[in-house]
């Protein structure tokens, strides 16, 4: 997809009238930049701030992909996306030039293992098959949980299965414990036999979702970022400011009622500048999970799936710049 970039035009005249208009401070050309999503609570600041008009000459154009999003960066069919750690990472050892430039937000009980309430602990989950999404952050969240009790990945059978297919599994009664996200946890667990077991509110961080670009799209254009990283914090600020108004919009983005995304907003936090600093640097002191412990993790199951070998290492620093945050004060 080509980006049209809009440009002032000026008619000349003859005489004063075009002296008058060389006089003239010249407009900043105005550059949409594409971002490409599947539906998702955490990405309310932005859609609040396109609606408010917050981000300046470079409003953002959502591109709705249930898949393919990576894909369509890499090509250059869009300028900006969220992709998860693992996409991440698998792009830069393929080479591909992709940039972490911003913390969007992460999941603050959003994500979830539900199971039957015969399950009281995570070790209650030894020897169970366990669906989820596999491309997802279910599987990290899988592996976090079960670490903390002491158990593995090998001590479960995963099943792949889309995460708003998890919930017919459970209740149909075909298996006893699953991974998903909301909505589909509340689905399971407005059944009294099923309860959460543990959730993404218990690790803050290990779920979070970035906006990552390409290295051409951030040479090309330096102060796009900046403006999108300010009016993603004014956005922030407006949900506060203007609740009622803020999940209409935002409900209306994500096909929910307002209600159902002020609920669903309860479960995602998105950073503040500084927090966001700090999860990109791993510098300070903050309860969230850092960037680089994430990255570690995560390169830990992609080699326990095969997906990395354990000469492969990643400097968790190529994979995050924050010279445009800094930009912002």
């Amino acid at each position: 997809m080509k980006r049209i970039l809009a440009r002032t035009l000026v008619s000349a005249t003859i005489g004063l009238a075009a002296c008058a208009a060389s006089a003239m401070p010249a407009r900043a050309a105005v550059t949409p930049v594409t971002f490409g999503y599947s539906d998702w609570i955490g990405f309310a600041p932005l859609f609040v701030a396109s609606r408010k008009k917050f981000f300046g000459d470079y409003p953002l154009k959502f591109v709705h992909m249930d898949t393919g999003i990576n894909a369509a960066l890499i090509s250059g069919s869009i300028d900006t996306a969220d992709l998860s750690m693992n996409e991440i990472i698998t792009d830069h050892v393929k080479g591909f030039p992709v940039k972490i430039v911003m913390a969007i937000d992460y999941s603050n009980g959003a994500d979830a293992i539900v199971s039957t309430t015969a399950i009281k602990s995570m070790a209650g989950l030894r020897g169970k098959t366990i669906p989820l999404d596999t491309a997802s952050y279910s599987e990290l969240l899988l592996a976090y949980a079960l670490s903390e009790a002491k158990l593995s990945l090998s001590d479960v059978k995963q099943k792949d299965m889309p995460a708003s297919d998890v919930p017919a599994a459970l209740l149909g009664g075909h298996v006893e414990a699953g991974v998903t996200w909301a909505p589909n946890i509340s689905l399971v667990t407005a059944n009294k036999k099923f309860h959460v077991l543990y959730t993404s509110a218990e690790a803050p961080g290990l779920i979070s979702d970035s906006l990552v670009a390409k290295a051409g799209f951030l040479k090309a254009h330096p102060k796009a970022i900046p403006a999108i990283v300010k009016g993603y914090l004014e956005g922030v600020a407006y949900i506060k400011s203007h609740p009622t108004e803020s999940y209409e919009i935002i409900g209306k983005k994500l096909g929910v009622s307002p209600a159902s995304a002020k609920a669903q907003y309860a479960q995602v936090v998105n950073p503040g500048l500084a927090q966001m600093k700090t999860m990109m640097t791993g510098e300070g002191s903050s309860k969230v999970i850092p960037y680089k412990t994430n990255v570690e993790m995560v390169s830990k199951l992609m080699v326990f799936q095969k997906q990395l070998t354990d000469s492969q290492k990643v400097d968790w620093k190529s994979l995050i710049d924050t010279s445009y945050v800094d930009q912002v004060k």
